[in-house]
């Protein structure tokens, strides 16, 4: 199993949020020495611009040509609602870029995305009980999350992160039961996000079959050190 480390930005800088609400902010520090601090220690980060997401346009290309520039992969994602944002963000380098809001509300743009892209596209399935959520979170909707990962399979999608709103900044373990229903209906490389804190939550989710995890705030908050995580990942490769 991947870990990946998680970088959320706002203002260039590092953030952290609970369930998705602005209001919840708490800061990290400048991601360009985080960045530095961590080069060669992890292969591969993944990189949200939160801020991007609820302006609808990016706004932190700048941390994700750094970070390529250090020699990491790169999966990144945020306010990707434009044929012209989405070249923008290819042009970084990112080896992995998220789409959000824009993969539900227009399929025509994922499909052209999928058919000019390929396997660099990949879909952030964002859900509060099941129903999935868009406009950073900032919006529900009533589409459930089972049925909307099926479609994107069959539109050629090959990975899926999924983040659990409800887990997310919490500290309190990922929805594994909700992971693992994922896990029975798609058959892509499926990511876990959201309240992955321990040792114990990795062995559960790769007991589940997920294949990559995101680790944010239990990083950030010193909760997890970057020791731990690689030995995690060597232990549950």
């Amino acid at each position: 199993m991947r870990l990946l480390p998680a970088i959320d930005l706002i203002g260039g800088k590092i953030v952290r949020l609970t369930e998705g609400d602005f209001s919840t902010e708490e800061q990290y520090g400048d991601p360009y020495e985080l960045l530095k601090a961590w080069q060669g220690k992890v292969p591969m980060i993944h990189l949200i611009d939160l801020e991007g997401a609820k302006a609808g346009e990016p706004r932190h290309l700048d941390v994700v040509r750094y970070a390529k520039s250090l020699g990491f992969l790169v999966q990144t994602g945020g306010g990707i609602r434009s044929e012209a944002a989405l070249d923008a963000v290819m042009e970084t380098g990112a080896d992995r870029v998220l789409l959000g809001t824009k993969a539900f509300t227009d399929p025509d743009f994922l499909d052209k995305a999928i058919e000019k892209y390929g396997k660099r596209i990949a879909v952030a399935l964002d859900a509060y009980d099941g129903k999935v959520a868009i406009n950073g979170w900032q919006e529900a909707t009533k589409l459930d999350d089972i049925s909307v990962a099926q479609d994107l399979v069959k539109r050629g999608i090959e990975t899926i992160l999924y983040t659990d709103i409800g887990s997310d900044g919490k500290l309190n373990g990922p929805n594994v039961s909700r992971m693992k229903a994922l896990r029975q209906i798609v058959n892509v490389t499926l990511i876990a996000s959201g309240g992955v804190t321990t040792e114990e939550d990795v062995k559960e989710l790769k007991m589940a079959k997920i294949d990559e995890a995101v680790v944010g705030k239990a990083l950030l908050s010193g909760k997890v050190s970057i020791k731990e995580l690689i030995e995690w990942e060597a232990r549950y490769a």
